[in-house]
């Protein structure tokens, strides 16, 4: 008579096959969500591909057809056509690669950060980490660390390629591609985005830990953030400020954002956009409205890094208070 000795059972491991790479809880992280990580790398090679592309063919147009030295006056500055035919072959294209640029932000936060945690929790399996002597915050660490590490690589090289791309341009005469109206596209903006999409996703999972409700709640909060700061945006460096007795203009030049006019009533005040009626002379509608003057507010061109920066830094201070949430959460429901 035989008997055989039961063997105890042993939990599943971290540790990836032998070789270089990511290892543990990082290693895991990747492997259950590899086909986000695949198709954010695909959509990455692509869109770095597009542009390289773009960038080669605008700076030819632009040096075969002098547009660097003679648009700096708007449509007009390029005779027979040819801005036209330079906006539908590439600017349009180079356009819509920067909404693309513009909206991941939001599509990695739904798509990405929202199931990132509330997965596991919906699933359990966040358990199998547990019990392998791996601590609450030390897993959460590892859920956070992996995406923000691949956001800071992946967006930073996405918004890097594409701002050389959209500074190669003859922006002065494409009023689409205008700075103000490529903000969220090009510097550090949408790098800053998605980190706070990121952030957003995770407390959302935390708190509701079902996700589908994990991912439209994050596209909410984010969408109402990202409305706020674009409403914010004007004021995150003060506007120069110019005082006239002719009425001016709501474009004063090709690189400025003109975000308010109006008169200086005789106390100082004043009244933003009056009405004056149609064809009534500057002089007139001033004595009309008893006012001295006309003021003009706008941002130079050179308020664009400046502004880049403020709002890059406001995102990153809600994002990492945003993470602080997260660790008390967990703290909280897992001590």
């Amino acid at each position: 008579m035989t008997t055989t000795t039961p063997t105890a059972t042993t939990p599943p491991s971290f540790a990836p096959p032998r070789g270089r790479g990511p290892r543990g809880l990082a290693w895991l992280v990747l492997r259950q969500h590899r086909a986000a990580v695949w198709t954010f790398a695909v959509a990455l090679l692509v869109l770095l591909s597009a542009l390289g592309t773009l960038y080669v063919a605008i700076t030819d147009y632009v040096a075969d057809h002098g547009l660097a030295d003679v648009c700096t006056a708007g449509w007009s500055c390029a005779p027979d056509g040819t801005l036209g035919a330079f906006s539908d072959e590439l600017a349009d294209p180079v356009h819509y690669i920067g909404l693309v640029v513009g909206y991941l932000p939001v599509l990695f936060g739904v798509f990405v950060a929202g199931p990132l945690i509330a997965r596991e929790l919906q699933s359990g399996t966040y358990k199998l980490a547990w019990t392998q002597s791996v601590s609450p915050l030390r897993w959460l660490a590892v859920k956070l660390a992996v995406p923000a590490t691949a956001v800071l690589a992946g967006f930073s090289l996405l918004s890097a390629a594409y701002t050389a791309v959209w500074r190669e341009q003859p922006l002065a005469a494409l009023p689409g591609q205008w700075w103000w109206r490529s903000f969220d596209m090009i510097g550090v903006v949408p790098v800053a985005h998605a980190l706070l999409a990121l952030a957003l996703g995770t407390v959302a999972g935390l708190l509701l830990q079902r996700t589908v409700p994990a991912m439209g709640a994050a596209l909410f909060a984010y969408l109402v953030i990202a409305g706020l700061l674009e409403s914010l945006r004007d004021g995150l460096v003060g506007p120069v400020t110019e005082l006239s007795a002719e009425m001016p203009g709501l474009i004063r030049g090709s690189d400025d954002w003109v975000t308010g006019r109006g008169m200086i009533g005789q106390g100082g005040g004043r009244m933003p956009e009056p009405d004056c009626g149609i064809g009534v002379n500057p002089a007139d509608c001033l004595a009309q409205h008893h006012a001295r003057g006309w003021y003009v507010d706008y941002h130079p061109a050179s308020h664009l890094w400046p502004m880049q920066w403020a709002e890059a830094g406001a995102s990153l201070a809600l994002a990492a208070l945003l993470a602080g949430v997260a660790v008390r959460l967990v703290r909280h429901r897992w001590p």
